[in-house]
């Protein structure tokens, strides 16, 4: 049983091994790619105005969830004082 976990343990040390990485960049290509980034810029957003359809939308939602937020506190309180 012995032999076994020391084979394992070997096997684990020889995975640990530094791997060496080639960190060398290519510096033409990243020149090229700062260019080509520079010749197209990303356009600006700017912000829409909501439509009434949306506004109305969002206030009915928040009207609907306070109902129904209420309506569950106030059948709470109705199951307690029964």
């Amino acid at each position: 049983m012995l032999p076994i976990m020391a084979k394992k343990k070997a096997k684990k040390k020889v995975s640990q091994a530094p791997v060496q990485k080639n960190t060398n960049v290519d510096t033409e290509l990243q020149k090229e790619v700062i260019r080509q980034l520079d010749k197209r810029p990303i356009p600006k957003v700017e912000k829409k105005k909501k439509s009434k359809f949306q506004v109305w939308t969002w206030i009915m939602s928040i009207f609907m969830v306070v109902v129904m937020a209420g309506s569950v506190i106030y059948a709470a309180i109705a199951a307690i004082g029964h």
